[in-house]
């Protein structure tokens, strides 16, 4: 059954001029000129907001909210003036809850973090190169200049499609529309701080057609680049760490992974509801930068792959084991089925990790042209002592001369990893840098989780999550050291080895169990401060001199 309509009228002059329920959302075409952001105008007035989600609605109110914020905005019918008219069916609604009978803020966020504006609403679909030819990141240069850019956007014809970053947005445009040109003018305003053309990222795996290897070589000390699981694993399995995977999601139903997902602990399964209001509904596990759910089942199989590399369970009479089985997967899922992905995506997934508790970003993918919002998203990472690895690529390039991002991005947070054979020579698809790669790890037939099954593949994006993974270790063997350190404890753990000299920074392949070969943490002694407690002074009074009788004296 298609979706019902939903018809609001108001009684004044209004800028909403229809509305229509896709789902749970509610989209609106406006014919005013001006639109205020992030607040309520004079009556009638609506912000000018694209993709407003229907929270709650009764005969006489309508609840809305914007995606990804706790903004609410309750307009209620008048007496004897209604202003909301219905066609509908209550049972083809989301679920309803007793709407607020006035006008309400709660706990608005920063409106430069969730400004969402438009003249129509779009339903998401798939990604395809003509979606990203059609779409931009801007930076607005100032929080006053928020309501500007706003209108500026409405009146070229697109709307916001997601901003976690502070001052950081994802336009898409309307068909027609001239992207560049519109940029081109954008850049002579006060309001813009840099835009830029959004871009595809893809992920660095190369499956392989041979036979599935019969043993994880690179975990069970098989070879002579194998990472030396067993003596890291005497010391750490990675407990109480979460690795993000920014990837193509996750086969949460895999008897490898089903055990191993981050639980949001802010969000309730099931109850379609966005509990801790951060714009998608059900995100237990991770969250769905393709179309804003908490859907993040892989249609693709990299990240389910890259997943199992990390965290795989062990001991549990299934398939093979991840580098760090005592890890959690935040499954961020902004590749889709053909393993491509947009900038904007990525960039909102960074930040959803780090705002969410992630210790270790994994991003097994890489771009060719650079991007500010993602160096703002990096550097956010990078400022909450967050690690971020990432794959060197699968070019057989040099970064020194042909930059890959995110790897050329050098903060001391960010380790990029290139790939080796079981011998420890550089894999003959892997990129190199001896500036620009840090370290190299196994990346030819590595055997792991794809979806209901398991498959050995080739690629840097197979090298990344047992670096990341490493990095968990450690992070759990010593939770009192900074992103830096980690990074250069694995740099300098490395097995060095003269084919890896003069092409890869550290010149060596990650030993887990090297880096792992550390003192326990000890944690910091609590100071007792002794408490004095004053003794309570008694007045003493002079004693009273009493005379003694006459016979005594």
């Amino acid at each position: 059954m298609p979706a019902p309509s939903v018809e609001i009228r108001d009684s004044h002059r209004s800028m909403l001029d229809r509305t229509r329920q896709t789902g749970a959302s509610l989209s609106y075409a406006c014919r005013r000129n001006r639109y205020h952001l992030g607040r309520i105008g004079r009556p009638g007035e609506i912000i000018g907001i694209s993709r407003l989600e229907l929270r709650e609605t009764s005969r006489k109110s309508l609840t809305l909210g914007i995606p990804r914020s706790n903004y609410r905005y309750t307009r209620t019918a008048p007496e004897n003036a209604p202003w909301l008219s219905y066609r509908h069916e209550r049972r083809d609604l989301a679920p309803m809850r007793r709407p607020s009978r006035k006008r309400t803020f709660r706990g608005l966020e920063p409106l430069e973090k969730r400004a969402l504006m438009a003249f129509d609403f779009v339903t998401p679909g798939p990604l395809s190169v003509a979606t990203i030819a059609n779409s931009a990141v801007i930076r607005i240069a100032d929080p006053a200049e928020v309501d500007e850019a706003s209108h500026a956007i409405y009146e070229a014809g697109g709307y916001v499609d997601g901003g976690f970053g502070p001052l950081t947005w994802g336009i898409v445009f309307s068909p027609g529309v001239d992207r560049d040109a519109v940029l081109s003018t954008w850049k002579s305003t006060a309001w813009l701080a840099s835009a830029e053309t959004d871009g595809l990222i893809a992920s660095s795996a190369l499956p392989v057609s041979d036979p599935l290897a019969t043993q994880q070589w690179a975990i069970a000390d098989t070879a002579k680049a194998s990472v030396h699981a067993p003596e890291a694993w005497s010391r750490s399995v990675g407990a109480g760490v979460v690795v993000a995977v920014i990837d193509s999601g996750v086969d949460v139903n895999h008897p490898e992974l089903a055990g191993q997902l981050w639980i949001n602990p802010k969000e309730s399964a099931g109850n379609r509801k966005d509990d801790d209001r951060n714009g998608f509904v059900d995100d237990i596990n991770g969250a769905n930068f393709l179309n804003n759910t908490g859907n993040v089942q892989d249609d693709a199989g990299h990240g389910t792959h890259v997943s199992g590399i990390i965290a795989a369970a062990a001991n549990n009479g299934n398939g093979g084991v991840g580098l760090a089985p005592g890890a959690k997967i935040m499954a961020l899922k902004v590749l889709d089925a053909s393993g491509n992905g947009s900038i904007n995506a990525a960039v909102n997934a960074i930040y959803y990790a780090v705002n969410n508790g992630a210790k270790v970003i994994n991003a097994s993918w890489t771009m060719s042209v650079g991007s500010p919002a993602l160096i703002s998203a990096m550097s956010f990472a990078a400022s909450r002592n967050v690690v971020f690895v990432t794959a060197a690529g699968n070019e057989r390039s040099n970064n020194d001369l042909v930059p890959s991002y995110p790897g050329n991005y050098r903060f001391t947070n960010v380790l990029t990893v290139g790939a080796v054979d079981s011998d420890g020579k550089l894999a003959d698809f892997s990129n190199y840098g001896a500036s620009t790669v840090d370290v190299a790890a196994p990346g030819v037939s590595i055997l792991s989780t794809t979806p209901g099954s398991y498959e050995a593949w080739d690629g840097t994006s197979m090298a990344t999550p047992f670096v990341a993974a490493t990095a968990a270790l450690i992070a759990s063997l010593r939770p009192d050291y900074t992103a830096a350190q980690i990074v250069d404890r694995i740099k300098s753990t490395a097995t060095r080895s003269v084919d890896l000299a003069g092409i890869i920074a550290s010149a060596g392949y990650l030993d887990a169990g090297a880096a792992t070969n550390l003192p326990a943490y000890v944690a910091p002694a609590q100071t007792v401060v002794p408490v004095v407690t004053p003794l309570k002074r008694t007045p003493v009074r002079p004693v009273r001199r009493v005379p003694l009788p006459r016979r005594l004296r």
